[in-house]
């Protein structure tokens, strides 16, 4: 797959970078049929707080890796099966793979930027978004398509942007991105 073009970049770097995603609308309601006991709640709610930490520090371990240029960590989180040939790839400042994370120079056409180039001009922050919409209205298919949540009336869905500095989540747009054009709009 090559590199997105420029003119829906900045919608899939949001998604990239996008590491939270909240439901708070008809979330896991127990049903009439039998009530779960706090306990397992709980448990439920701790495994999932750890599994989303998890993942927001391998986001942050991969933003780091492509500001570094470090392959060894980079390939540490390829999939198995593509790892001996992207390795081989990553070699050659040429190739497509190279050029579409490293070195938009290379990159054929002009028209898209590496993710390092997309990445080195924002602040070095990680940034996160927050979503909260009717988990009985909205696929989980359609949260990982940036034409949905791009599209998404504010009927449907709310947002609201973060980024991380010295350790705290601070809000960079107005409440629930509220005065804003929406999702898409950064």
């Amino acid at each position: 797959m090559g590199p997105v073009p420029r003119s829906t970049e900045h919608k899939k770097n949001g998604f990239i970078l996008c590491l939270s995603i909240i439901s708070i609308f008809g979330g896991s309601i127990p049903s009439a049929l039998g009530q779960q006991s706090q306990k397992s709640k709980t448990s439920r709610v701790s495994e999932t707080a750890l599994a989303r930490r998890e993942l927001n520090l391998i986001g942050e371990k991969i933003a780091k890796a492509v500001l570094d240029k470090d392959i060894r960590t980079l390939l540490s989180y390829d999939c198995e099966d593509l790892r001996s040939e992207d390795k081989a790839s990553l070699k050659d400042a040429k190739s497509d793979l190279y050029c579409s994370l490293f070195d938009s120079s290379c990159i054929q056409g002009g028209k898209w930027h590496s993710v390092y180039d997309t990445k080195s001009r924002y602040d070095s922050h990680v940034y996160g978004t927050l979503l909260f919409y009717d988990r009985a209205s909205i696929a989980d298919k359609d949260l990982g398509s940036p034409d949905f949540l791009c599209k998404a009336p504010s009927t449907r869905l709310a947002s609201w942007k973060f980024k991380l500095e010295k350790g705290k989540w601070r809000p960079v747009m107005p409440m629930f991105d509220n005065e804003t054009e929406g999702l898409c709009s950064y």
